[in-house]
């Protein structure tokens, strides 16, 4: 493609030149080769060549019209008359501004291509540092959470007795000691997560919706009895059959129940699922302290919390919902929030039913 382009290129130019160089030939006007319109005609072919071959676009060009001038030059021939030096400035000037220009052309292009290489090996270095950045937390989180899990492990089979019977004091540590454990398997989590997001590719499988809740719903049965909230889960029957990546919208739901149960002390937390638009919308709807309107678009930045005792009390680090929306958008869905400060949030994701 790129050699079609310079092939028609190098028509123009050589067209333009011969035209132009002919029409002194032709219409044998003696004033010809000092009209204003001649001269700037002439430029056309060398500013053109000059802009898309550069310096040596330039010279040939200049060659050439030299070469077609000046045989009528030499007929035209006077003894050295004012009329022959003008003519003979002419072709220096042709001489000087083609290579000029095509100079000026190629030295812009070589800056160009060396500012593209600068700012592609400065992109490359830093994919290079955030691929580098993302397998240090990867294996980071890896490893401390190995380690945590059977700590959270052994914790609750001593809560249960296996070791003998507890007394109060004891019982009090080691629920402190499994409650905080948790905590930090949440945020190892969420930061192994965080390093997933755009390392992993999407793997799309052919999945039954209500079957993932069942999942869901199974797996935050401990969460559910530890809140005393009241959980309720609405979803229709017959859901669609959904091509998608289970594991990450199995991680969107969840961290959605999470952020609800987190930022609600009383009341409880629904999960809506229905048909629509082509897709599923799931909603995550709770009875907590809700957002107010001016934090609304910044809840979904990374590392960004808003101010209340419920933050302070429970911590995290604010990925939560940067994942949620980034996972969202990964699967080629949307997510909105309704909130209202005191009378809770609803979260709204609406995925797709078919995901190539």
């Amino acid at each position: 493609m790129r050699q079609q382009i310079k092939r028609v290129q190098i028509i123009i130019i050589a067209v333009l030149v011969i035209v132009i160089s002919s029409l002194h030939y032709i219409t044998k006007i003696d004033y010809a080769h000092y009209h204003i319109f001649y001269l700037q005609i002439y430029f056309l072919p060398l500013v053109l060549a000059a802009f898309w071959f550069g310096l040596r676009g330039g010279v040939i060009t200049s060659f050439s019209i030299s070469a077609l001038y000046i045989p009528e030059l030499i007929m035209e021939w006077q003894a050295f008359s004012s009329e022959d030096f003008n003519r003979i400035l002419v072709i220096l000037l042709f001489n000087l501004v083609g290579p000029g220009l095509g100079f000026l052309s190629d030295r812009g292009k070589a800056e160009e291509k060396a500012k593209m290489a600068a700012e592609h090996i400065a992109r490359e270095q830093a994919e290079s540092a955030d691929r580098i950045k993302s397998d240090f937390l990867s294996i980071v989180s890896h490893e401390l959470r190995t380690p945590l899990v059977s700590i959270i492990g052994f914790n609750d089979l001593l809560l249960d007795g296996v070791a003998g019977k507890l007394s109060e004091e004891q019982a009090d540590a080691l629920k402190k000691i499994g409650n905080n454990s948790k905590k930090l398997l949440e945020l190892i989590n969420a930061i192994l997560e965080f390093s997933r997001l755009e390392a992993e590719s999407v793997e799309i499988k052919e999945i039954k919706v209500s079957d993932l809740l069942k999942e869901i719903e199974s797996e935050t049965k401990s969460l559910i009895s530890e809140t005393g909230l009241n959980f309720v889960w609405n979803t229709v029957p017959d859901l669609p059959l959904h091509r998608t990546n289970p594991a990450k919208l199995k991680v969107v739901i969840k961290n959605l129940i999470n952020n609800a149960v987190k930022f609600t002390e009383k009341g409880s937390v629904t999960v809506d699922v229905n048909k629509s638009d082509g897709g599923i919308e799931i909603s995550v709807s709770d009875t907590g302290i809700g957002i107010a309107q001016e934090n609304l678009p910044v809840i979904f930045e990374p590392f960004r919390q808003i101010e209340n005792p419920l933050t302070r009390r429970r911590g995290g680090v604010g990925l939560g919902l940067y994942i949620v929306k980034k996972l969202v958008e990964i699967l080629g869905g949307t997510i909105q929030v309704e909130s209202e400060v005191g009378k809770g949030s609803t979260f709204h994701v609406w995925i797709p039913t078919r995901r190539t």
